[in-house]
């Protein structure tokens, strides 16, 4: 069993199937023999906790299974993954008469899928454990050559699978793990003990025959690139020059890919991606691999995405259209991360690999490489890291500053990572231009962030209009242009990830004596700006109301600025505010951005902060009138409304029930009278 200990962290595998039961006994059999397959395969993670299997059965389970693949099982699984396909199995089965009613084409639809998924899970559960023979390999490689993407761009979830399973199989990162059957494990290991087999797996993936997705190849390219690069460095290596001198040009090559890009559209957008911890932990892997092992590749893609950037502006300085063959590999890569990290389901905090502490954090949290511990030295890798994040933000070209912020918006989430970035732009340069799209280098750090974002303030509220008149129809903008709308999007995004995990930097940024971020973004509320940018606005403003002393100030700035009209002047023919706006601009679009902000920042607020007293001395105390506006403007007329996205439509359902509860909760503590729902 020396192929499960190659694995020392992380929680036990576990695969979700269902069964369902259709008519077809045929059908039943085989997604009974595939489930049992995929069953017993998955049943090696548990060995990653302690087990109350018995040793024979251990031994018992491990022969069957090797048994099973030295029959040429893992080909058997390809050839019935291309075999298997839901139209032809509809054709038969509607030939025979063997198709009842919608319900049961549903179940037998969902039965054909999870027979593929099975398929696909099996040989993946396989090789996270073993990598496979370089016959299985070679045809796992042959297989991915011909797969093609779905209408959007990206993988099934069967194809992802199997991707996976070969990015496992190269897979070489746990040598750096340091375990006590290191040694063992690499005598294991056939591309250290098999010449022939890196030898037949370098050949077919140098070859220049383009696949059915170069996307999907590039991918593979950095795989294999990485993990020659890493036994370079063995010592058993050098048996192996001929093959692991070429990782740069395989780099190369991935790279010119577009392998950023892919993985980023073909890979995360599938719908599996983020349901499977092993995927997610695998790609954090190849990621930061390819950061710490080829830093002179990331090098040249910032030297070449600086000369890019002149490049541009020498073109508009000349008034002509920038070259329309630069590349985009490292917006791309910071893309990429942003994309990645910003989703944690497991809650692992991968990105905080990318933070070295130069503090210790006032808990003793032991998550992470570096484990919480303010004394010890980080490990090279994370030191790396962290020079690349902090290197990347020097001197930023225009070109790169909205990858930059998404970047690092995806690597401050979570409670930790939260504290090191907003240390991170606490400390950096405090100079700072006039824009927040400069020419030759933007400084990102909170003083010119919020700098920034008062010069805006300052030159459109000159603009505002009489407030009598229906100000929030949004004439073209003179003061800002649809590049530094993308900016000041990205750095609200990133502010709102920021305090809404850590409340020391929410507290301190409120209460900044030159900031006023609070302030200056209601202010903003009432410039005419894109209901796009105020929907951000309202989301960073209830993540700041997250405190309750911020909340209780926020419901006081909330009446006195009337973004929802509480107080009417009189003579007043027509409303104003966030009503307007919802009637005359979003309902045109049929997109509601702004709406949906509003909504999550009175839930937030309602639920931080709600005072007794709120509007006493305008008008009559209480939240009727924001009540009135959610119920009568908002949710009751939610089903005349047309949607251009479905999803904003389950959006707003959801807004809806959350609605019914805080009305129960506010009548129940006598904040509004009986039968106001």
């Amino acid at each position: 069993m020396e192929r499960h200990s190659r694995w020392t962290s992380g929680n036990s595998y576990q695969l979700f199937s269902r069964w369902i039961q259709p008519s077809s006994t045929c059908n039943i059999l085989q997604g009974l023999i595939i489930h049992s397959l995929c069953s017993t395969f998955e049943k090696f993670f548990d060995f990653f906790t302690p087990t109350s299997l018995s040793g024979e059965l251990v031994s018992l389970t491990t022969h069957f299974t090797d048994e099973l693949m030295s029959q040429g099982l893992t080909r058997r699984i390809l050839t019935l993954v291309n075999e298997i396909n839901l139209t032809r199995e509809f054709e038969r089965l509607q030939k025979e008469r063997g198709l009842g009613n919608e319900k049961h084409r549903k179940e037998v639809s969902d039965l054909i899928k999870e027979c593929r998924q099975a398929l696909a899970d099996s040989l993946f559960a396989w090789t996270c454990q073993s990598p496979l023979t370089k016959d299985d390999t070679l045809a796992l490689i042959a297989h991915l050559e011909t797969i093609s993407a779905q209408a959007d761009g990206s993988l099934d979830s069967v194809n992802l699978a199997l991707v996976m399973a070969l990015m496992y199989c190269l897979d070489v990162s746990f040598i750096e793990q340091g375990t006590e059957d290191r040694e063992d494990l690499l005598q294991a290991l056939p591309l250290l003990t098999e010449r022939d087999y890196v030898s037949a797996v370098h050949s077919r993936l140098m070859d220049s025959e383009p696949w059915k997705l170069p996307g999907l190849q590039a991918v593979c390219r950095l795989t294999w690139a990485l993990s020659l690069r890493v036994l370079s460095q063995l010592p058993q290596g050098s048996a192996l020059v001929e093959f692991t001198e070429a990782d740069e040009a395989l780099a190369d090559q991935a790279v010119f890919g577009d392998v950023f890009l892919f993985i980023k559209e073909g890979m995360l957008d599938c719908g599996s991606f983020f349901q499977e911890e092993f995927y997610i932990r695998r790609l954090h892997s190849l990621i930061t691999d390819f950061l710490a092992l080829m830093p002179m590749k990331v090098k040249q893609l910032r030297n070449r995405a600086d000369e890019d950037a002149r490049l541009v502006h020498m073109s508009l300085q000349m008034d002509n259209e920038p070259p329309s063959s630069l590349r985009k590999d490292l917006d791309h890569l910071m893309m990429l991360i942003g994309e990645f990290y910003c989703k944690d389901p497991f809650g692992m905090e991968l990105g905080l690999e990318f933070w070295c502490p130069t503090e210790p954090l006032q808990h003793n949290s032991l998550q992470g490489s570096y484990l919480g511990m303010a004394l010890q030295r980080p490990p090279h890798k994370q030191v790396v890291l962290s020079k690349f994040v902090r290197q990347m933000g020097d001197l930023l070209p225009s070109t790169l500053y909205i990858s930059y912020l998404r970047m690092l918006k995806g690597l401050a989430n979570g409670p930790q990572s939260a504290h090191y970035c907003f240390s991170l732009l606490k400390t950096n340069g405090a100079s700072h231009g006039d824009n927040i799209q400069g020419v030759t280098g933007c400084p990102v750090s909170w003083e010119h962030f919020f700098h920034s974002l008062m010069l805006y303030h300052e030159n459109l509220r000159r603009d505002l209009p009489n407030p009598d008149a229906v100000h929030y129809r949004h004439p073209p903008l003179r003061g800002i242009t649809q590049r530094e709308l993308e900016g000041l999007t990205s750095f609200l995004q990133l502010l709102t990830t920021i305090i809404t995990w850590s409340e020391n930097a929410r507290l301190a940024l409120c209460e900044h004596p030159q900031w006023t971020p609070v302030v200056v973004m209601l202010g903003l509320l009432q410039c005419s700006v894109p209901p796009v940018l105020k929907a951000e606005i309202l989301r960073c403003l209830a993540a700041f109301g997250k405190s309750p002393e911020i909340a209780a100030s926020l419901w006081q700035s909330l009446e006195y600025t009337q973004i929802l009209q509480t107080v009417r002047a009189p003579g007043q023919r027509q409303a104003a505010g966030i009503e307007v706006e919802l009637n005359e601009i979003e309902s045109s679009c049929e997109e509601y951005p702004l709406t949906r902000g509003f909504c999550h920042l009175i839930s937030t607020l309602v639920e931080s902060s709600l005072p007794f007293n709120l509007g006493a001395g305008l008008r009559v105390p209480g939240f009727q009138p924001y009540l009135n506006f959610l119920r009568d403007t908002v949710f009751l007329a939610f089903p005349t409304r047309a949607y251009r996205h479905p999803s904003e439509k389950v959006h707003m359902q959801l807004i809806i029930c959350i609605h019914n509860f805080y009305t129960r909760i506010l009548i129940l503590f006598c904040l509004l009278p009986v039968g106001s729902s």
